[in-house]
């Protein structure tokens, strides 16, 4: 068999492992917006299925030998050429699945359809012991597979690099830890006076609903092949080409907390609308890492969706949507309202200074949770003293506190790092953006929106996982990731 035809032999059998992963996927969007609660325990089934199947998949016996062969005859293709990315890939992939057994896999995917559904509850009705069981399972069984991924060793890290490949917690601390004592003086130096309550009033879901579709629209997401829904807690189903689906929640008397959480799922949405279609199931087709995933979230909901200039061209057609509310509010009293820094207890609501707060306090204590520094029972507890420490709040209720986010529930450990380095990510994309494209101080109208979208795409999207993340970021703007563009970004923001 020639080069060519074992290449292909390879594209064809992941590209199926994908087409089954796509099916999880899709199942995992119906679980969270349409499911009833009695589908769970078929949902679990099914979930377990899908898993084996694609575990089973990726770890066939007989693609070692043919990975590593193609590899040997491919040695002389740039590294940086469709072969030579998508075997590197699928020789980490395989790498990393035969090390976790059938059975870990099985079990993780059952247990994570009734952790989240116990989460759920345990949110809704304030009650921290209806997950605490289910969490400590779940953090047994990810401290199983780290050991797996590591060597006998529950390391972080392990965890950490199946969402950001190659990052360490060392390097993360050496980011996290100096760049959180320039937020904190930006955050004491902002201004304390209550601005947000302008525009506080009462906005029919609705009517939030298709404002926020407008927008998004305007901002390139493509309804033809994606949809809004709304869910517990917002999210992004990339499923495949022409279904990219994206979810909110609505507050009726605050309606930018709708709109800015579809801004930042639509910013995950035109990353994986932005793939390229042709290469679908290839690591050529596949977003690179979460960090760089963020990085378009935030970049859209922050350094265009928080900015004067984007609403210099969007607030007219809010007063029309919302004249009631919104008709007596001058432009600047809005976008100061928007753009408020005032500690609060919901990470997805926080404003761009303290939500890099909420992300370091939870990277530490999943840590702490992975390392059994922190029992399971002492979450609740050490969660508050966290808050109180970093952001002088103290919880009311554990559906304010350690019950908020989806992710634990979900297994997601070593995903809310990624937050933050998308934080940075994003400042520095969106300097060197700005010298090359048409974007001023001016309108973000629909002619820069399209000029930044396919800026976006043709740097970052279409390039899939050509690139790990360092070397993509200093690839787009000559430098490596430097925390330095953030911290000018917010100090010129909010410290004028």
């Amino acid at each position: 068999m020639d080069l060519e035809s074992k290449y292909l032999k390879l594209k064809e059998h992941f590209k199926n492992a994908r087409v089954i992963e796509s099916c999880a996927e899709l199942l995992g969007w119906d679980e969270r917006t349409k499911m009833p609660a009695g589908g769970a325990d078929l949902r679990a089934l099914q979930n377990t299925a899908l898993s084996k199947l694609h575990h089973e998949l990726v770890t066939d016996s007989w693609l070692g030998d043919a990975l590593h062969e193609l590899a040997a005859e491919s040695s002389n293709f740039p590294p940086d050429s469709d072969i030579c990315v998508n075997l590197r890939e699928w020789l980490r992939v395989f790498t990393r699945a035969n090390k976790i057994p059938v059975s870990l896999v099985e079990e993780l995917s059952k247990t994570l359809v009734y952790s989240q559904q116990a989460w759920q509850d345990a949110r809704s009705q304030n009650n921290f012991s209806l997950f605490e069981t289910w969490l400590e399972k779940i953090i047994n069984l990810k401290r199983q597979e780290a050991k797996c991924l590591a060597n006998g060793h529950a390391s972080y890290d392990a965890l950490l690099d199946d969402y950001e490949p190659g990052a360490t917690s060392l390097e993360l601390d050496s980011i996290f830890y100096p760049l959180k004592d320039s937020i904190i003086k930006v955050l004491n130096s902002c201004s304390k006076e209550n601005q947000r309550s302008v525009i506080l009033g009462n906005y029919p879901e609705q009517r939030q609903k298709i404002f926020s579709e407008i927008v998004a629209g305007y901002c390139g997401f493509d309804f033809n092949a994606g949809r809004l829904d709304t869910t517990a807690h917002p999210f992004c189903c990339g499923i495949g080409p022409g279904d990219c689906r994206i979810t909110t929640r609505f507050n009726p008397a605050d309606f930018s907390t709708g709109l800015f959480g579809v801004l930042h799922e639509a910013g995950h949405g035109l990353y994986e609308q932005g793939l390229d279609p042709d290469h679908f199931g290839l690591p050529t087709g596949t977003a690179v890492s979460l960090g760089i995933h963020e990085s378009q979230s935030r970049l859209l909901e922050n350094q265009v969706g928080r900015s004067l200039e984007f609403w210099r061209f969007i607030y007219p057609l809010a007063v029309k949507f919302f004249p009631a509310q919104l008709a007596n509010i001058p432009l600047q009293d809005f976008h100061k309202a928007i753009n408020q820094v005032q500690p609060g207890f919901i990470r997805v609501d926080a404003d761009e200074v303290t939500y890099n707060l909420h992300i370091v306090f939870r990277y530490e204590l999943e840590k702490d949770l992975l390392s059994k520094k922190l029992s399971i029972k002492d979450l609740p507890g050490a969660w508050n003293t966290k808050m109180e420490a970093y952001l002088g709040l103290t919880p009311k209720n554990d559906a304010m506190g350690c019950l908020q986010d989806i992710h634990w529930s979900a297994g997601l450990f070593g995903y809310f790092p990624t937050y933050l380095l998308g934080n940075l990510y994003a400042a520095q994309f969106v300097a060197k953006a700005k010298k090359v494209i048409g974007w001023n101080n001016n309108a973000l109208n629909v002619d820069i929106l399209f000029e930044l979208r396919q800026w976006l795409k043709k740097n970052i999207h279409i390039q899939g996982k050509r690139f790990l993340p360092g070397k993509l970021c200093e690839n787009i703007t000559g430098e490596k990731l430097d925390k330095k563009y953030f911290e000018q970004y917010l100090f010129q923001k909010f410290n004028p």
